[in-house]
């Protein structure tokens, strides 16, 4: 059977309307031990078997007497009773309190026979056997009475309501030891693909660790689902079958991420026109991303077929099915979840089809505010990164500051950060701003991003604070980077400096010791990208190479085996060159340290620290500049490898 082309796109609407119509879940009743009560959603009405309280009891530590005793209560004059005993809680008191008499009493004891008000201890004072009030109190005063809060026989919680962490307390408070709830749906999940291993395991050459079981696993327990994760599907027809079938066999609702697509090895569209039952829903949504997504029955279960790119994954099961399970579940919409907040900048969107949009937030003079993240969809990063996403409609191809939408967060959990932070990566600043956070209890979004990055982020306003290493062509630092670029906005502080260098494979087999080893036909190079400090510099440094050389620059670098390979991070061009990969990559020294590798020194760069001058006098950027001029901060800067403060820091 031929694979569909998705010539038949349906809406989003659409496709939630299509699989309300086709999918019929019964919810199952179970009992459960109100222990493990929470989550689920209740299968009855509950009835209260008592009355709350049972007792009619003291609300305060005093004593419990006649209203009438004490009217005439006053500071100069106080009224004088017999106390006749006293009441703890949890004992019983079987006298009667006359006029003229009073009984001592601690809270949540029963009220006596006789008395109609409690006096606090504060305004009293005890004086062989006898109590002195200095203060009237009116009758029903600081006493609860029996039934006050629910009734015997009212009706405290319908069917259908989800149990809490309140709703739990109350069923213990109404003696209830078990309840009936509706099960929650049951979920299989399976991800896809040959490269695909689960975490835990050594990331074998050319593998990546199973993202989407677990993402979705985690929202899934948000929507009020019991998740199996069923494991990973090879690219192989009977193994998509098999685990196909055990999970539908399991499970009420199979959701499978990845081979959903047109590819070669995308099977999962033969796989199930194999299965008994199976009668599709829709293949394919106008969507960016997630077009490939599809829907199914089969046998009345539904099976969902999820992008395998982590970032769309996520986003089109909150788009597209999150609501409708958590309906089925009792649960209220995940759209009330939402953060209305303000474009924090003018960016391009794509016309004609419905745009999911990874966003971050920042709080700023109490609004929200979001911006975009530019990453693909499949980008670890944009999941770290991210909060949620805004859907741009079809017919919208432009997104202009301060337009307001709803971000539909990733996590119900989500917070907005207090300080947005783009810097070149830097193990260093990372743990300062860890120490940070930990210290005043900030939310931080860190996001690498090169100078560069860091440069614009702070003239179009969504960077707080960043870090920028940029040499010129007079072999100074910084300053000239931002008055080439107009940041008017940037307010710039000494930081430290780095040594930078070549990271080379134990032994340094190729020999590569100055910049000109480069040329060598046999090495194999990994660069860092365009906008980086480093890259900045070794261009200058090729420059001054090709006029000694009196070569031009493009026919100097086109002999360098490699120069266009960039690696993202310095982590990640160490990774590659201690696997082989790569013979030599350049990098920053702090971040060679615990590899099997060698460090090859060439150059002191000075990293210096910028701030955006519109948020600068904010509380937590004012914090975080009080935290770098720290004794800590010096300190741990000095001993850093690789690191040495600039003599003019801060």
């Amino acid at each position: 059977m031929s694979k569909p082309l998705f010539k038949e796109l349906v809406s989003p609407d659409e496709a939630r309307r299509l699989i309300s119509e086709s999918i019929k879940i019964r919810r199952r009743r179970i009992e459960v031990d109100i222990s493990n009560a929470y989550g689920y959603v209740l299968a009855e009405d509950i009835y209260s078997p008592i009355n709350l309280p049972p007792y009619t009891r003291s609300l305060r530590d005093g004593y419990a007497v006649k209203a009438e005793d004490i009217a005439s209560a006053r500071e100069d004059n106080p009224v004088r009773l017999k106390v006749i005993g006293s009441i703890d809680a949890g004992k019983i008191f079987n006298g009667y309190v006359d006029r003229g008499e009073a009984v001592r009493i601690a809270t949540g004891a029963h009220i006596p026979g006789g008395a109609n008000t409690v006096v606090m201890e504060e305004h009293t004072r005890l004086e062989n056997g006898y109590v002195y009030v200095y203060k009237a109190s009116p009758p029903g005063e600081w006493i609860q009475f029996a039934g006050s809060d629910v009734s015997r026989g009212d009706l405290v919680y319908r069917e259908g309501t989800f149990l809490g962490p309140r709703e739990v307390g109350v069923l213990a408070g109404l003696g209830l030891k078990n309840v009936k709830v509706y099960d929650k749906i049951r979920v299989g999940l399976i991800s896809s693909g040959d490269e695909v291993q689960p975490p835990g395991e050594k990331l074998s050459f050319g593998k990546i660790y199973d993202v989407n079981s677990y993402s979705i696993s985690s929202v899934l327990l948000e929507d009020g689902c019991i998740p199996y994760q069923m494991g990973i599907a090879k690219d192989d027809f009977n193994d998509m079958y098999n685990m196909i079938k055990l999970a539908l066999d399991k499970s009420d609702i199979v959701i499978f991420s990845g081979a959903t697509s047109v590819g070669v090895k995308d099977l999962l569209f033969d796989v199930l026109n194999n299965l008994e039952g199976y009668k599709p829903i829709f293949y394919g949504i106008r969507i960016k991303p997630g077009k490939p997504t599809l829907a199914a029955s089969i046998n009345g279960k539904l099976f969902i077929g999820l992008p395998g790119f982590p970032v769309s994954a996520l986003m089109v099961y909150i788009h597209i099915f999150s609501d409708i399970i958590r309906r089925i579940n009792g649960l209220e919409a995940r759209n009330r979840h939402r953060e209305v907040a303000y474009s924090g900048r003018s960016f391009e969107s794509v016309f004609g089809v419905e745009h999911l949009y990874p966003v971050f937030l920042k709080r700023l003079n109490g609004k929200t505010i979001f911006y975009p993240i530019k990453t693909d969809s499949g980008a670890i990063a944009t999941l770290s990164q991210g909060d949620g996403f805004i859907t741009i409609p079809s017919d919208v191809n432009f997104i202009d500051k301060e337009d307001e939408y709803d971000v539909i967060l990733f996590s119900l959990n989500t917070k907005v950060s207090d300080m947005i932070v783009y810097t070149s990566h830097s193990h260093v600043i990372d743990t300062l701003l860890h120490g940070f956070m930990k210290r005043f209890n900030y939310h931080i979004k860190r996001i690498f991003s090169g100078s560069i990055g860091a440069l614009f982020g702070i003239k179009e306003g969504y960077n707080d604070f960043g870090t920028i290493h940029l040499i010129d062509e007079n072999g100074e630092y910084n300053l000239s980077f931002i008055e080439k670029y107009s940041v008017k906005n940037a307010v710039l502080y000494y930081g430290f400096w780095r040594e930078i260098g070549f990271v080379v494979q134990r032994g340094n087999p190729k020999d590569i010791n100055t910049i000109r080893d480069l040329l060598k036909a046999e090495v194999r190079f990994i660069n860092r990208p365009v906008g980086t400090g480093i890259r900045t510099f070794l261009d200058m440094e090729l420059r001054k190479l090709s006029e000694e050389m009196g070569v031009d620059f493009k026919g100097l670098i086109s002999k360098i085996n490699g120069y266009d390979v960039a690696g993202k991070t310095h982590s990640s061009i160490v990774s590659s060159v201690e696997q082989g990969l790569y013979d030599v990559g350049i990098v920053a020294k702090e971040f060679t340290e615990g590899y099997n590798v060698d460090f090859i020194p060439i150059h002191m760069e000075r990293v210096d620290f910028i701030f955006n001058q519109e948020t600068i006098d904010t509380p937590v950027v004012n914090n975080w500049i009080e935290y770098l001029k720290s004794d800590y901060t010096v300190n741990l800067l000095k001993k850093t490898p690789g690191i040495k403060l600039d003599d003019n820091y801060f």
